[in-house]
């Protein structure tokens, strides 16, 4: 949803830029493109990549669900350090869009999703209120862009993003590991139906991407 947003900021023209030469501009909103097609191929290919290349599921799509389920079939440090590197490259990459635009950024996603929109403030309220060291306890995309908006110095930032990537990241594969043979179930049912399951998982993708799409208040201005 988050990653959606941000990128259909790219077509707006009414966002100003700050602080930020184009050229690092630029370079994040080519970083979310490239994060953003990347996570929704693992996503459509998730019962392929599992039992035949769980490693570079994690690494096009780490969500909490993939690395689990692959805590089992990976060495766990070499699965949390694919993890960690992976999100915390998106995570710079929206911070770097938040401090870019500024606080224009979350009033703009606030006007086209206020659902999103209310999130995003909360989160602003308890950024302002603890600082970035509430990274460490939720170190996801949407305070990200908080934090940039913030202009928060990325020498203060990217280690407490960091530690916040490796405490989640480290939990998840410890609780993976803990139910691997549960997950191994899983994983032993999809090689059964690959194809089956592939398809089944495209399909339920696209038909997300659709909806969501559908539910989108149309905007009197654009």
């Amino acid at each position: 949803m988050l990653a959606r947003r941000i990128c259909s900021m790219s077509a707006s023209p009414s966002l100003p830029v700050f602080a930020l030469p184009q050229r690092l501009v630029r370079a994040s909103w080519a970083a979310v493109g490239l994060f953003t097609v990347a996570s929704l191929i693992g996503a459509t290919s998730a019962p392929l990549l599992l039992v035949k290349a769980p490693l570079l599921l994690v690494m096009l799509a780490p969500d909490g669900r993939h690395v689990a389920l692959t805590a089992g079939q990976i060495e766990p440090l070499l699965l949390c350090s694919v993890s960690v590197i992976r999100r915390s490259l998106y995570s710079v990459s929206v911070y770097g869009l938040g401090r870019a635009y500024g606080d224009v950024s979350v009033s703009w996603v606030e006007s086209r999703a206020r659902r999103l929109g209310r999130v995003l403030r909360v989160l602003e309220r308890l950024f302002e209120r603890f600082g970035p060291a509430v990274l460490i306890v939720a170190p996801f995309p949407a305070l990200c862009v908080v934090a940039g908006a913030a202009r928060t110095r990325l020498a203060v930032f990217l280690p407490a993003l960091l530690l916040g990537h490796c405490v989640w990241t480290g939990t998840t594969v410890w609780l993976g590991a803990r139910f691997a043979d549960s997950s191994q179930l899983v994983i032993d049912f999809f090689a059964q139906r690959l194809l089956e399951s592939t398809l089944v998982c495209v399909a339920l993708v696209a038909a997300y991407q659709y909806f969501s799409r559908r539910r989108r208040t149309p905007d009197p201005s654009e």
